[in-house]
């Protein structure tokens, strides 16, 4: 059953993908886009299992639209769409990329879709993550550029996005092997720049870490069943969505998801998939 729920939100999310690929262009707004797919994604019977990233030119990851804005997207933007869904606790994580109107960057896109595809090659039973990583970064590095060192895919539990386990973007020298009902996500990133980003700036998801008998956080925590939420699903629900989330960060009953960013002036591409293993082989959920 849990392989089934596993492949349903991981269809689910390749549709969601491949719709809000097609809509990234120039003039549109990002808040429309991450609201349309959003539900979308519960119009096909899933849960958000993370808020729909729009990360942009040398922003990696972790950034959302917040409620109020309007901003859109400009020609030469690099959009990295990474989104999430989730049945019955379990997840799918899936990502693209796409560069607004130019063709600047198209050999950035491919290093990070080839390196996806090269680690998808090397997975099965008792294969290291330090050999997937080791195809990554080779992969990458064909290409002329760098793979994000300080990100990584990831392991995912029910109910848990970014669990125990990571998948480096390189040869880190972990012994861990992978093993049959192993359920991750691979996902290289590709960069212009050193290969190291940083978070300073609130990117508009948060996750609730504590219980809280105030009433707000009460429906926060129920609306987000545990994982992660946006600002945007904090305003449709409360009226005073700001003021609610500001008191519960200074309590710390929230973490705020940064945004991981390059340095200034690099781009960075991202791509990922979600697999489940079995002992015959892999299945790749968000294909």
């Amino acid at each position: 059953m849990e392989f089934d729920d596993y492949v349903q939100s991981g269809k689910i999310a390749s549709k969601a993908r491949q719709e809000g690929y097609k809509m990234i262009e120039e003039g549109f707004e990002l808040r429309k886009l991450a609201d349309y797919l959003e539900d979308f994604i519960r119009s096909q019977g899933a849960n958000i299992g993370f808020p729909v990233n729009l990360s942009i030119n040398n922003e990696a990851a972790h950034f959302t639209p917040a409620p109020d804005t309007d901003t859109k997207f400009q020609q030469g933007d690099l959009v990295k769409l990474d989104l999430g869904a989730e049945i019955n606790g379990c997840l799918a994580d899936t990502a693209v990329t796409k560069e607004v109107t130019t063709n600047k960057w198209s050999n950035l896109i491919r290093a990070s879709e080839e390196a996806v595809e090269n680690a998808i090659r090397k997975v099965k039973v008792g294969v290291l993550t330090s050999e997937i990583g080791r195809e990554i970064e080779a992969t990458i590095k064909k290409y002329g550029f760098n793979p994000i060192y300080n990100l990584t895919g990831h392991t995912i539990e029910k109910y848990v996005l970014h669990a125990g386990t990571s998948f480096p973007n390189y040869d880190d020298g972990s012994r861990v092997k992978l093993y049959p009902g192993m359920t991750f996500a691979i996902e290289p990133f590709a960069t212009t720049g050193k290969g190291k980003v940083k978070g300073l700036e609130f990117g508009n998801i948060m996750i609730c870490l504590k219980e809280d008998s105030d009433e707000s956080m009460k429906n926060l925590r129920k609306v987000s069943r545990g994982l992660p939420f946006s600002t945007r699903d904090a305003a449709r629900i409360l009226s005073n969505y700001d003021s609610v989330i500001r008191e519960a960060q200074k309590k710390k009953f929230l973490y705020f998801y940064p945004v991981l960013k390059e340095n200034k002036g690099e781009m960075v591409s991202q791509t990922e998939h979600s697999i489940f293993l079995r002992e015959d082989g892999p299945v790749v959920t968000t294909l």
